[in-house]
């Protein structure tokens, strides 16, 4: 089909992001939230069948509700194409400079309303490096990644591998060479913008903090006296489990004394159900609609995660307006400037900030003063820009 008739925007994510339950569907939200305000045309394809976020009815009325212009195409993810997939993946990782040609390579009649969707859209944006894979067949150039993660350090943390074992450089060389021959590659934090702007030849770079249309900062709202004292939000990725009990291993014997609320999916996890058993104070909420409400509620976040990427839980409690205490490696993914707003975590720090009205208050303004930069760093608008060429078919 000519080019001229490519008049959409597309969005791939595997599985139902809507409503959000963690923060790569909030991510994927307010992408979709900044395509749909700025181009006339915008789709979104995905796979109905994911293990862990099927596309329910639910789901798709809380798309309509909130997108009611946007297209939403599904079908199943087969086995057939779960094959293709891995073989994709492998043959990528021997033969990277064919990974242009492998990525093309489709199969007629198993994804027809891919296969029409992608005739009709100029460019396609395709959240997580593994999505170009999953896909049945596309143009690299075409397509703008929203990577989330370094995948193959990811992998190498959930699964507590070395990062220079044989699977792990199998996969850095296959990621790598996927996103080269890509329109554009989009990083979450400066550190993986820095890495990838290394690793990949070609202006394609840029780091997008968060897609949210820039605000400037509103005062903190009177609050209630809080009735938390840290809060915790994950969804059900291991890592949230597995950096929540490690924290407690380490720090339990003085957390024991505040009163620490869990919210999301992790409530799930078994491991953190055996934690709040033996930690009283410590109450499991479960999936929270708004979290929102909770941080209202609350005094301090926690973040005690290990991984990759930038830990959108610290963005969110900045958001609302409360300070959050880190992992030390969730500080690798924070912009500059959250000095006054997001701290280590210790006995020392929790007492000295919890303990103290006007350190909280400080704490407080500072949390939304840098989320206001936050919100208004980053590369969106050079990203629409040349999204903007890539749909007039001049870039």
């Amino acid at each position: 089909m000519p080019s001229i008739n490519r008049n959409k925007v597309s969005v791939y994510a595997y599985g139902a992001f809507s409503p959000e339950s963690d923060g790569s569907h909030a991510r994927i939200c307010s992408l979709l939230d900044r395509l749909s305000d700025t181009f006339r045309k915008v789709a979104v394809y995905s796979y109905d069948n994911h293990p862990d976020f099927p596309w329910k009815p639910a789901n798709v009325e809380a798309f309509r509700a909130r997108w009611p212009h946007v297209e939403l195409v599904m079908e199943p993810y087969t086995a057939k194409l779960k094959m293709l997939t891995r073989l994709k993946n492998l043959l990528i990782s021997i033969f990277p400079g064919a990974a242009d040609r492998l990525l093309q390579i489709s199969v007629r009649r198993w994804s027809p309303g891919f296969a029409k969707l992608k005739d009709e859209s100029q460019a396609i944006f395709v959240n997580y490096t593994h999505g170009l894979n999953q896909l049945n067949g596309i143009d690299p150039k075409r397509c703008f990644v929203d990577t989330h993660d370094v995948n193959f350090a990811k992998w190498a943390k959930i699964t507590d591998s070395s990062s220079v074992s044989t699977t792990s450089l199998r996969k850095l060389r296959g990621e790598i060479a996927a996103l080269q021959p890509t329109g554009a590659v989009i990083a979450i934090s400066p550190s993986e913008a820095a890495f990838f702007r290394m690793m990949l030849n070609g202006n394609k770079v840029f780091y997008v903090s968060t897609w949210t249309a820039p605000r400037t900062t509103v005062p903190d709202a009177d609050r209630a006296t809080p009735d938390i004292d840290l809060v915790f939000v994950g969804s059900g990725y291991i890592m949230n489990s597995r950096g929540l009990c490690d924290m407690f291993e380490r720090h339990g014997n003085w957390l024991s004394r505040y009163r620490i609320a869990v919210c999301g999916l992790v409530c799930n996890d078994p491991d953190v159900i055996a934690l709040a058993r033996r930690f009283p104070k410590l109450s499991l909420l479960g999936y929270v609609e708004c979290p929102g409400d909770i941080y209202a509620r609350s005094k301090a976040a926690l973040s005690p995660v290990d991984g990759t990427g930038l830990k959108m839980k610290i963005m969110a409690a900045m958001e609302a307006g409360i300070p959050a205490f880190a992992s030390t490696q969730a500080f690798d993914g924070l912009p500059p400037g959250y000095e006054n707003s997001v701290f280590p975590i210790s006995e020392s720090g929790v007492t000295g900030l919890l303990g103290s009205e006007q350190r909280l208050a400080e704490a407080r303004k500072a949390a939304l003063n840098y989320y206001a930069k936050f919100n208004q760093t980053g590369e969106v608008n050079s990203v629409l820009d040349r999204l903007r060429s890539v749909e007039l078919g001049v870039a």
